[in-house]
This record gives structure tokens, sequence and C-alpha cells, in this order.
């Protein structure tokens, strides 16, 4: 009798591990389906996406026609200049010993007076600290300014807005 009991254990366990591996299976295929299911929306839904941005882009295309602005454009004459006049501009190739006179990579010779303003100011002028300026001239900067004689050699600095190296900039 024990015997029979033993074997008809071992019949109840295959059985139950039989049902248990056809849940487990049954589960897996749902899985594998709704992950199918998932990757086909996501493929429709970027075939879509393209088929839209390609309408879009082909309606803009024979869409040739200049914007007039000039109605929109309001001209204040009390306002702060946004630009400044540049004459001196360039790359220094070699500073004179002083430090205050240097050459550009077009010829011409500057030279940095005591009456020469350093820097940008007014009222729209970013701090001092910010600006593209370092404090000493040196071979590699890009230099920007305005002098009020070009034809002079050397030409003196009346403005001097732009003494920055951007490959190795002191600051």
């Amino acid at each position: 009798m024990n015997a029979y009991k033993k074997v008809m254990k071992q019949i109840h366990a295959s059985d139950e591990f039989k049902s248990k591996m056809q849940k487990e299976m049954m589960e897996y295929d749902q899985k594998k389906k709704r992950d199918y299911m998932k990757n086909i929306r996501i493929i429709v839904g970027s075939l879509v996406a393209c088929a839209v941005i390609a309408v879009v882009a082909l309606t803009n295309v024979n869409n040739d026609a200049a914007l007039d602005l000039t109605e929109r454009i309001v001209v204040d004459n009390s306002g702060p200049a946004a630009s400044a006049m540049l004459n001196i501009e360039g790359l220094i190739t070699e500073v004179g010993e002083d430090g205050l006179s240097f050459t550009l990579d077009n010829g011409m010779e500057v030279v940095v007076t005591d009456e020469t303003k350093l820097g940008i100011d007014g009222p729209t002028a970013a701090p001092k600290e910010e600006q593209l300026f370092e404090p000493t001239f040196r071979v590699g900067n890009l230099v920007g300014g305005f002098t009020e004689d070009t034809s002079a050699n050397p030409v003196s600095a009346a403005v001097i807005y732009t003494n920055w190296n951007f490959e190795n900039p002191i600051r």
C-alpha cells in the first residue's frame, strides 16, 4: 500500500507541474502578443507622424512669398545705439615692448594711449567683467576698435571694444 501512495503522489505532482507549465506558457504567449502589438502601434504611429510632417513640408514649399515686416518695424531715435563702428579689427600678430602698441594681421599698426577708451560702455552694455576684454594685448587676440584717422601710421585708437583670445583666454 505504501508503494501505491508513492506512485499516486508522483502522478499527482506531475499533473500539478503540467498544469502550472501550461498556465505559464499561456501567460508568456499573451505577453508576446502584447509586445508584438505594441511594436506594431509604434511603427504605425511613426509612419503617421512622418506622413503628417511630409504633408506640412510640402504645403509650405510652395509658399515662397517674402514676408513684409516694414509695418511692424518701430524706430525709436531716442533709444541707445545697438552697434558701434569698427575700423580697427583683426588678429594681433605682434605686440610692442610697451605692451600698448600692436600690429594686426591686416598690417595696421595700432597705438593705445591714455585717452583710449577700453571696453564697451553705455546703458545697454554688459558689465565689464562679462565683456570679451583681456587686461593685456597679446599675439593671437582678436581686437575690434575705432580710430578717427585710419590713414595715420601707426593709428591712435580712440576705443578698443574687444581684446579677446577665443582659443586661449586669460580669464
